[in-house]
């Protein structure tokens, strides 16, 4: 567990840093993060696919070097690029504290309509393979094709709903992702064929929550609060997608996994009701700085 838990701090570490990267060099910032987790969404498919690959035929500690590997690899890349425009503006703008970014009232409702989607979400879907295969008899085989799918189609995802996020707007796409969970789990609750609940289950809603989240709160903080903004968001929906598979299982120890999907059909709802209510979109100009009061500066 606690390797799991230390292979997952270093993993996760790297997303505020690029996604602040990613909205410094452009205006328009739904682009910018849809772009920038297409990229990490390839990464995370290629590699769960190779490692799924080679477990079959390699010892699993030969895995762990090959991930050390690309750690190694990710490192030297990286000190490459940092002189040749891996940079992030340095402004004269005083940074704020987390905690004085924890009390704007912007930044803690949008981490706790976040939180609750996660939950939402994870609460069901951590045990959809199980629910798929034990309760209504599909097979390894479809679960497995299902997740790849997920996780392709998730990228695609990603690159079209981050320009939707400028155009559109932020709170408008975000709330399609909550309702788009509750119209879900309140299908797969009365239908139980197989294939239709495993189609169902790889449409890429998740993407729709996890973008327009990070534009909101980019929107939100200036430029040099920008990490430290998209690394509270990021904590908020780790902490939901903590908390959901422990309710859910907790759930389906106590009743069965029916009750699992009423449960995040519930937080959905939930969800969508209050971005609906308190959820503000922010207009993000006034935040840019201008080219005369910023200094590129490379990452140390």
């Amino acid at each position: 567990m606690f390797v799991v838990a230390l292979m997952g701090l270093f993993s996760s570490s790297f997303i505020p840093i690029f996604a602040a990267l990613a909205t410094d060099k452009s205006s328009q910032y739904g682009r910018a993060i849809g772009e920038f987790w297409t990229a990490a969404s390839l990464g995370y498919a290629s590699a769960t696919l190779i490692g799924g690959v080679l477990f079959q035929f390699l010892n699993p500690v030969y895995l762990y070097a090959l991930g050390a590997l690309f750690g190694y690899t990710g490192i030297l890349v990286v000190s490459f690029l940092t002189k040749q425009g891996l940079t992030i503006a340095k402004s004269s703008i005083r940074p704020e504290g987390y905690w004085s970014l924890l009390k704007q009232r912007n930044v803690l409702i949008l981490c706790g309509v976040s939180i609750l989607a996660l939950i939402s979400s994870s609460s069901f879907n951590s045990f959809f393979t199980i629910y798929l295969v034990n309760s209504l008899s599909g097979s390894r085989l479809m679960a497995g094709l299902a997740a790849t799918a997920t996780t392709v189609l998730g990228a695609i995802a990603f690159r079209i709903v981050g320009p939707l996020d400028d155009r559109i707007g932020r709170k408008p796409m975000f709330l399609l992702g909550a309702v788009g969970y509750a119209v879900y789990f309140a299908t797969i609750y009365f239908v139980t064929n197989t294939v239709a609940v495993t189609i169902l289950w790889t449409l890429p809603i998740y993407p729709l929550i996890q973008a327009s989240a990070a534009a909101l709160m980019s929107d939100y903080t200036s430029i040099a609060d920008r990490g430290k903004g998209l690394g509270i968001l990021e904590s908020a929906i780790s902490l939901g997608g903590g908390l959901g598979p422990l309710i859910g299982g907790v759930i389906a120890d106590a009743t069965q996994l029916q009750s699992v999907i009423l449960f995040a059909l519930a937080a959905a709802l939930g969800s969508a009701t209050l971005s609906q209510l308190f959820l503000k979109e922010q207009a993000h100009s006034p935040r840019i700085l201008n080219s005369e009061h910023v200094n590129p500066a490379p990452i140390k």
